[in-house]
């Protein structure tokens, strides 16, 4: 079975069944509306997306980079050529980090447009989670794209220096992630600020 041996299938076929439950939903009396449609899926987009975004960057500080330590130079070129696990855990994390963001401005715009006002709980858990995605797009992602190689000139001295600094924004997304997750939480089930 195809669906159990190719991750692309599996993700489709997760998809498609996504979108059977969805029809069956929907095709009752108790349909909902288009804007909570929107919001709907805008909120399904945003947790799917924030799961696999968090879940890379934990799997990142938690065990890939304590591996990476001692591994030789020889090796660490070997995990950063072109369709390594390293180089698709990068493709992920960045574009988990992009949609999580979008989905996340979607259903903003949808409170403010729908006449809710977003409470300081997903104001403040929201502004983290930019922060965060900054640090991916504008000082993780391109730095990582001279370590592994995709952008090229870099010696070892400015890969180490590079090093340090993606790590550093990357330890300081796993701090803000923390908070974050609370606020996102609360913002729904128990507001800590009104």
């Amino acid at each position: 079975m195809g669906i159990f041996t190719n991750h692309k299938l599996a993700l489709v076929a997760g998809f498609v069944l996504a979108a059977v439950i969805m029809g069956i939903g929907m095709s009752g009396d108790t349909a909902p509306a288009i804007n909570e449609l929107v919001g709907g899926l805008a909120r399904w987009g945003h947790f799917l997306a924030g799961i696999t975004w968090i879940g890379l960057l934990y799997y990142l500080n938690f065990c890939q980079v304590p591996s990476m330590g001692g591994l030789s130079a020889e090796t660490k070129g070997e995990l950063f050529k072109a369709d390594s696990v390293v180089r698709r855990v990068m493709w992920w994390f960045r574009w988990g980090a992009m949609f999580t963001l979008i989905f996340g401005v979607i259903l903003y715009m949808g409170m403010r447009h729908g006449g809710m006002t977003p409470g300081w709980d997903i104001q403040i858990g929201g502004l983290l989670g930019i922060i965060m995605w900054f640090n991916v797009w504008f000082i993780i992602w391109p730095a990582q794209k001279k370590i592994l190689g995709i952008v090229e000139g870099a010696t070892a001295d400015e890969k180490l220096a590079l090093g340090k600094r993606a790590l550093i924004a990357s330890r300081t997304n796993t701090i803000l992630s923390i908070p974050m997750l609370l606020l996102m939480a609360s913002s729904a089930h128990f507001r800590f600020f009104g």
